[in-house]
């Protein structure tokens, strides 16, 4: 299963935006209980990062994003 809400995507360009555009560095997903909850990534240019944590519970997706500055 892959993680997807409505506005996943309109989330991720502005992340985007704000962070000086994609980093070369490829995003990632993980399944971490197949299909039931996992994670996805996505790098900025700047070294910050979005991670998404989904899950479903109950018959319903619920996503957290959260921003992570880059370690210094």
């Amino acid at each position: 299963m892959s993680a997807h809400s409505p506005d996943e995507e309109d989330r991720i360009q502005d992340f985007l935006a704000r962070h000086g555009g994609a980093s070369p560095r490829p995003g990632e997903q993980a399944d971490t209980v197949a299909g039931v909850c996992g994670w996805t990534e996505v790098y900025a240019a700047d070294g910050y990062t979005l991670r998404c944590d989904w899950s479903l519970v109950g018959g319903r997706l619920e996503m957290q994003y959260v921003e992570r500055a880059p370690a210094e």
